[in-house]
């Protein structure tokens, strides 16, 4: 398991591999104020599919529309 320093709070954040992704924990706050814990995909390695067709959608984005985003551009033959 690799592990990243995480410069804002100073603590570690390991990072593992799993079939053609890197994946980190996150804390996620419920609006109750408890908290829980999920996998996050930091880094896409291989291809992803969609309708069985070659999807490859963008790791980070600054709306919801735009990391779903669809087009023929992400489209491969």
């Amino acid at each position: 398991m690799d592990i990243e320093k995480n410069q804002e709070n100073n603590y570690m954040i390991p990072t593992i591999f799993t079939t053609g992704a890197y994946l980190q924990p996150m804390k996620i706050q419920k609006k109750d104020g408890g908290e829980y814990w999920v996998w996050t995909v930091t880094e896409f390695i291989d291809d992803s599919f969609k309708d069985g067709k070659v999807y490859n959608p963008p790791e980070i984005a600054n709306t919801l529309d735009d990391l779903l985003q669809y087009d023929d551009e992400n489209e491969e033959s």
